[in-house]
């Protein structure tokens, strides 16, 4: 796998509209955002025409829904945008850093967000992080990865591997 497409692996190639939809919204906001906390990232976005989120299924199957996101020029072809792999990067350790400093849901239930509770002021990105994480888990056991990085959302918890 490239290191310059995030890949994210569904359990079902079918797949709730409204849950589908705004999973995209979703990601492409908080991908961008990430991107953006770069200097290369701050650039391509800040320059016309900018980067756009597009999505290739890879696989469609009875064991699920591959899907690769990548930043693309915005052009008929779009070939892969430079900003990619920087942006994925800064996508996933956002992803790590938010998952690790928060309260294990299975265990406690829903719990307000860092920005809800004292003494728990997070990051900028945060806020988008929840979101994300809100979205990923109403579609079941999901897979999302860079490279050899992944973070493997089940019923029974988390794994993020390295």
């Amino acid at each position: 796998m490239t290191t310059d497409s995030l890949v994210l692996r569904l359990p079902s190639s079918t797949q709730s509209v409204s849950a589908f939809h705004s999973l995209l919204r979703t990601t492409q906001a908080a991908a961008r955002e990430a991107a953006q906390g770069s200097p290369e990232g701050a650039a391509a976005f800040a320059s016309a025409p900018a980067p756009q989120l597009v999505f290739e299924v890879a696989d469609a199957s009875n064991e699920g829904l591959l899907i690769e996101f990548r930043f693309a020029e915005p052009s008929a072809g779009h070939a892969t945008h430079p900003v990619s792999a920087t942006a994925f990067e800064a996508f996933l350790d956002g992803l790590s850093a938010y998952i690790k400093s928060s309260p294990m849901r299975t265990l406690w239930g829903n719990v307000p967000t860092r920005g809800e509770r004292p003494g728990q002021e997070g990051g900028p990105l945060d806020e988008r992080m929840e979101q994300v994480m809100s979205e990923l888990e109403r579609l079941g056991n999901v897979e999302l990865s860079l490279g050899e990085r992944r973070i493997r959302l089940t019923r029974g918890g988390v794994e993020i591997t390295p």
